[in-house]
């Protein structure tokens, strides 16, 4: 699990955002993995060795950026300033595009599901 605390002092006024990514390749069969399968994912140890990585980018909108991630796990747990964000999320080729809006003193649980097609 990735936690990152910006290197300032993060006050009451921050929020947290909590990314929960499955990324893969689909199977064909049912596309929803079980709580079971979620856990041994995130637990492998051999994990990031059957997948392409999953890159993260997190940033405010003047473009500061607030994290980067170049192998990004399945929990990644960030704490921020409340604030409007641009969540990038980059698994091989596909790519998505998040804006959100962080409320001081809450949580957000974002959940990305991204796979590429089975070879």
């Amino acid at each position: 699990m990735l936690t990152d605390t910006l290197p300032h002092a993060v006050t009451l006024s921050a929020a947290r955002l909590v990314i929960h990514a499955e990324a893969g390749r689909c199977s064909g069969g049912s596309h929803r993995a079980s709580a079971m399968q979620w856990l041994r994912a995130l637990c492998s140890r051999d994990h990031k060795a059957e997948r392409s990585p999953l890159r993260l980018q997190i940033a405010d909108l003047q473009g500061n950026v607030m994290l980067t991630s170049a192998d990004a796990g399945a929990l990644v747990d960030v704490s921020v300033p409340a604030g409007t964000y641009q969540v990038t999320a980059q698994f091989g080729t596909l790519r998505r595009d998040y804006t959100l809006t962080l409320k001081q003193g809450t949580a957000f649980d974002l959940y990305l599901r991204l796979a590429t097609e089975k070879l």
